[in-house]
């Protein structure tokens, strides 16, 4: 994303004014000629009233080239915070002109604001801060073809300039070229709905309509490690891995809906029982975590979610074999993730030893 902000007054017009974004916050460039940043008076009122409305602190400080080497803390700009943006630009200037012959030079000045993250900074200084995220009825208007037009773009070179580098997933087309969803979503969205996006108009992760819609539209959605792209799979690799997979009778009955495998889960999932060896689990551990691959559900998924991912196995006597009126102790139970429990099962189908 560009450093440069475009400035645009409350009203829509676009301000001729050169303002960037800098590591400390804003940089509003000096005024010269009848041409250069002559909306500078209107960009700096513009800003420090942004700045008002979204509680955000800044300092003001002298930037031009001559004093760039003197200390922040000596080119600091005083001026009155409780006074209209109108009288504070007059007591602005009057202070960057200190000591000069000059009573009228608009000077380059960096605006400080200790604490804001540039995102944050860029979209109350743009007057996008008032965006409200759009009603999945909106953001499902966008269609394949929406999508693929967007994918189109990127490819050919174009960008969304609204939208920054993805920083945690990769949009992988058909020949593996990594795209950023939100940049794609975004430009799809604008092509549906006709209106300028932004960030704050939808989210972008699991379980959102955003990746619902690339996923359907026929791209990958896959995490970056190490802001790398993981690879998609060939397709037919894929299924000559599976030609030889034949299902066993317990497959067979969970996704039939066996009375057999539902029996299975009700006798695990005794009232209590997984509650309480989940209990006693993390008071020995301090949290809960599977036995076999050692997966934290927690620290991925987050409290609420996470324990769901953890089921108990009994790995003494095995529920099928178990006779009317059964007790199970806490130690013949093991904590799970749901891919290794599976897995368990299947070895335990097909004969294979298990361990622990």
């Amino acid at each position: 994303m560009s450093d440069r902000l475009i400035l645009l007054s409350n009203d829509g017009a676009q301000l001729n004014a050169n303002v960037e974004m800098h590591e400390r916050g804003l940089i509003l460039h000096s005024r010269s000629g009848t041409d250069r940043n002559r909306d500078y008076r209107a960009a700096l009122e513009l800003l420090l009233s942004r700045l008002d409305q979204a509680q955000i602190v800044y300092r003001v400080y002298l930037d031009s080239r001559p004093v760039q080497g003197v200390n922040l803390s000596d080119r600091e700009l005083s001026f009155d915070r409780m006074s209209p943006v109108g009288a504070r630009f007059d007591e602005l200037v009057r202070a960057m002109n200190k000591g000069s012959s000059s009573r009228g030079a608009w000077r380059r000045l960096l605006i400080e604001t200790p604490g804001t993250g540039p995102a944050r900074l860029r979209e109350v200084a743009e007057g996008k801060s008032n965006i409200i995220r759009l009603p999945a009825t909106d953001l499902r208007k966008v269609l394949p073809s929406h999508i693929h037009k967007a994918v189109q773009k990127l490819l050919d070179g174009g960008d969304a300039p609204n939208f920054a580098p993805s920083r945690d997933y990769d949009a992988l087309t058909s020949t593996g070229i990594p795209l950023a969803p939100k940049k794609v979503f975004g430009l799809a969205l604008e092509e549906a709905l006709g209106i300028e996006a932004h960030p704050r108009h939808f989210s972008a992760g699991w379980g959102q309509i955003c990746f619902e819609l690339l996923e359907e539209a026929g791209l990958w959605i896959v995490p970056k490690k190490e802001g790398i792209a993981r690879p998609k799979p060939s397709h037919v690799e894929i299924t000559a891995e599976l030609a030889d997979l034949v299902p066993t009778d317990e497959e067979r009955s969970w996704i039939e809906g066996n009375p057999k495998i539902a029996s299975h889960l009700r006798r695990e999932r005794h009232p209590g029982l997984a509650k309480e060896k989940r209990a006693q689990f993390i008071a020995e551990h301090g949290r809960l975590f599977c036995e076999d691959c050692k997966l934290d559900p927690v620290k991925l998924y987050g409290e609420e979610a996470g324990s769901a991912c953890i089921e108990m196995h009994h790995h003494i006597t095995h529920v099928a074999k178990m006779q009317a009126g059964h007790r199970t102790r806490m130690e013949d139970l093991k904590c799970l993730c749901a891919n290794c429990h599976r897995v368990l099962h299947r070895k335990l189908a097909l004969g294979l030893t298990v361990t622990f």
